[in-house]
């Protein structure tokens, strides 16, 4: 029997309507029940064409004994990200600091006022190696909240309030200033993590490195401008184009590119580019023109002009030919087929010489051979059929038509039709980049006849589009010389979305969760703060656009391959002639005072003082091991004797109102007078600014002296 899914705009929730799990909605209903029963919360998070939900589905949803256990013991929700990516985005930071990485399908348990205690992904329906099956974490957890309920909910209260402050908070810039070097060190640094042979960052597996990539296109483009002897500056630029260059080339002519019938597949299981997992994202491929456009510009090599000319149009090629949605387009097609994954794409020789006259010369090209060069993501098994790709640049073979023909006889690959503003506002800016302006008017006009009160996340609901929604597409109308458009746009979104310094994910107008997300890095999509940036810099309101950079600028000195957006804004700000970051402004200051400037040398060769620390209402400061690599922990350092000071406990690695710290000192020989150093980082919920210091000055008195 359909369970409260059925009705779902979600394709993702209507795959599971028939599950015996009484699955719910995310929504009130939910959370009545939990509350009124007592009872934990099973979230489960994916999107249709992920392949791990699919298989976590037939193995355990799909299971009447797994299905009646967690309908006894847990409340369970069923949530599809593309249509929450508020609600996805904070349990996935949850699941990443619980477990150190993420993916879906995302598998959370949580208490009945929604604080997560335990998270994780994908689990087995057996139990493999080191990870438990998916029987034995439900059975564990449900026991431990019949047994150590209290115990449960006091951990679940310590670990959000530490997954507020890594959601909320900025990060403050280790220097005021934006610099040259800052954009130099980014280079050297993606050169070393760079793979010369195979184009791209490390190993398996492989995603396209999107933000990246715009980084160094423009960098390569712009870097001349900018101080720097000429040697050094040509070292740099030729080294940005290579690696960007090399990167494209090599995705190009990979199996992670669909040759037959355009577009790209999510990402590589392997490092060559060859073995896709074969889903296919419009904000992928969307990224995928826009930057192959781009990169066909300033691409000296005919060869290479002309591969990512091909790239580019047959991309566009593929989105009007299967994504189209009667107006806007879809959001993805699954990596399965029939339960199968890659069905759909994949070739024997024996299929290729029934289609092809002179085939020989196809598989020959395309690496088409006998034993087949495909294996099984999972288990490495070959599996006799073939990935058509490139060993080197060509042309488009045009008997690859009769392949595509051929595959659109296939059964298909299921279809995502949610119609999402961000993914869609991706397109437009790529279709621009690739010269189809009028199908990105079209697009544009599409979503503004949908502008009411707020732009809609997806076509066909009412829910307010997010940040990144909203960033995107005024963005995308810029692109389009849509200037009073994105104004607009653009007005809504400061209104909405700003903080102090940065934006949030989630605005005004939507749902309050445990937490509000500022999403600075780059992910599969670029950063939302960053584009939001970018557009406020495009429109004339720089001032504002620096403001905001204050908030991102640390992330691109700590983590460039994850800050390509913001590195491309600091690089805009320098051709600008911005060279400035004020961070420490308007930084309220704390107080601290000794309790004695002048105390006594005991027996045991010891001097006792307490220092006082008063923090300003609204704010906090770190304690002195926070957790978090990029927080700076607060320190005492002494001159002119030997301290130790005595933390007081902190369950959340933040001290707030009035401390006191004990601190023992121990003169340096003759030496009595002393000076303490106190190093904190002053914080708000919001954000925190750069590391600050007071000074104290006293006197050790010798007191009585033994003779």
């Amino acid at each position: 029997m359909p369970n409260r899914l059925a009705d779902s705009t979600s394709p993702y929730l209507r795959q599971h309507a028939d599950n015996p799990v009484d699955w719910f909605p995310w929504g009130d209903e939910a959370w009545t029940k939990a509350k009124a029963e007592n009872k934990p919360v099973f979230l489960s998070v994916g999107y249709s064409s992920c392949h791990w939900c699919h298989v976590m589905a037939h193995e355990s949803f799909e299971d009447a004994e797994v299905a009646a256990y967690l309908n006894e013991h847990f409340v369970n929700i069923k949530l599809d990200r593309e249509e929450r990516p508020d609600v996805d985005d904070i349990y996935m930071t949850a699941t990443q600091l619980a477990t150190g990485h993420g993916g879906w399908p995302m598998s959370v348990f949580l208490t009945p006022d929604a604080k997560p205690f335990f998270a994780g992904t994908y689990y087995p329906k057996f139990s493999q190696g080191q990870m438990p099956s998916f029987t034995q974490v439900i059975q564990a957890l449900a026991n431990a909240w019949r047994e150590e309920e209290s115990d449960i909910r006091e951990k679940a209260e310590e670990f959000t309030a530490g997954l507020q402050q890594v959601l909320e908070r900025s990060i403050p810039p280790m220097t005021d200033k934006i610099t040259v070097s800052l954009l130099d060190q980014a280079i050297h640094s993606f050169h070393q993590e760079f793979d010369e042979e195979h184009g791209g960052f490390g190993g398996a597996p492989k995603f396209p490195p999107f933000s990246t990539l715009r980084f160094l296109l423009r960098y390569a483009l712009t870097r001349h401008l900018l101080p720097g002897t000429q040697e050094v500056v040509t070292h740099l630029v030729d080294s940005a184009s290579f690696i960007a260059f090399r990167t494209l080339e090599a995705m190009a002519l990979g199996g992670i590119r669909d040759h037959v019938g355009g577009g790209f597949h999510r990402y590589s299981t392997d490092e060559r580019w060859l073995l896709p997992h074969f889903e296919k994202m419009l904000t992928d491929n969307a990224q995928m023109i826009e930057i192959y456009a781009h990169a066909a510009e300033l691409a000296d090599d005919e060869n290479l002009r002309a591969l990512f000319c091909e790239v580019a149009d047959q991309t566009v090629g593929w989105v009007l030919r299967e994504m189209n949605l009667d107006g806007a387009f879809a959001t993805a097609l699954d990596a399965d087929t029939s339960d199968e994954e890659g069905l759909t794409y994949v070739w024997t020789k024996n299929e290729v010489h029934q289609l092809v006259p002179d085939a020989q010369s196809l598989c020959d090209a395309y690496q088409i051979i006998e034993s087949g060069n495909f294996y099984e993501e999972s288990t490495g098994h070959p599996t006799g059929t073939n990935i058509p790709h490139l060993v080197e640049s060509a042309s488009r073979d045009p008997r690859l038509d009769l392949l595509l023909d051929a595959r659109n006889l296939r059964v298909q690959p299921g279809q995502d039709d949610k119609a999402l503003l961000s993914a869609n506002a991706l397109l437009i800016s790529g279709f621009v980049a690739a010269g189809y302006v009028e199908e990105a008017n079209s697009l544009a006009d599409y979503w503004l006849n949908r502008f009411n009160e707020f732009l809609p996340h997806q076509a066909s609901d009412t829910q307010a589009a997010f940040l990144d929604g909203y960033s995107y597409f005024s963005r995308a109308l810029l692109d389009l010389g849509r200037t009073e458009d994105a104004g607009k746009v653009a007005d809504q979104l400061v209104e909405s979305f700003a903080d102090t310094r940065g934006f949030f994910f989630n605005g005004t107008m939507h749902e309050e969760l445990i937490g509000r997300q500022k999403p600075f890095l780059d992910q599969a999509v670029p950063s939302s703060n960053g584009i939001a940036i970018e557009v406020l810099r495009r429109l004339g309101r720089n001032d504002e656009a620096l403001n905001h950079l204050t908030a991102a600028y640390g992330w691109a000195q700590r983590a460039p391959a994850a800050a390509g957006t913001i590195l491309i804004e600091c690089l805009e700000q320098l051709l600008l002639g911005n060279d400035s970051v004020e961070t420490n402004g308007d930084a309220p200051q704390i107080q601290a005072e000794l309790d004695n400037v002048n105390p006594e040398l005991k027996d045991d060769d010891y001097a006792y003082v307490n220092l006082t620390i008063r923090i300003p209402n609204g704010y906090h400061i770190n304690d002195a091991d926070p957790g978090a690599e990029w927080l700076i922990p607060s320190s005492v350092e002494t001159t002119g004797s030997y301290a130790e000071a005595s933390w007081p406990d902190s369950v959340s690695g933040q001290y707030r109102g009035e401390i006191e710290l004990a601190i023992r000192l121990k003169p340096r020989g003759s030496i009595h007078d002393f000076q303490i150093n106190f190093r904190y980082q002053l914080c708000s919920d919001s954000e925190c600014y750069q590391p600050q210091s007071v000074t104290l000055n006293g006197q050790i008195n010798p007191g009585k002296v033994n003779l």
